[in-house]
């Protein structure tokens, strides 16, 4: 069984990796001008976040 400390650890790298995703669609949106790979990283940004809220709610 997993502890609380190992769900939130798991839960702030998802997170932080949709930030970084995020982040790099959209610097590759912005420098290819290619709107869709900004989207895409946005809704890659959401999907891992929602994943990490729910993984550090879980109780075990």
């Amino acid at each position: 069984m997993k502890s609380s400390v190992t769900n939130l650890a798991m839960a702030l790298g998802f997170i932080l990796a949709g930030v970084a995703i995020c982040a790099a669609g959209i610097y590759v949106g912005e420098t290819d001008d290619a709107p869709g790979a900004a989207l895409l990283g946005l809704v890659l940004m959401i999907g891992l976040v929602v994943l990490g809220i729910r993984k550090a709610r879980r109780k075990s």
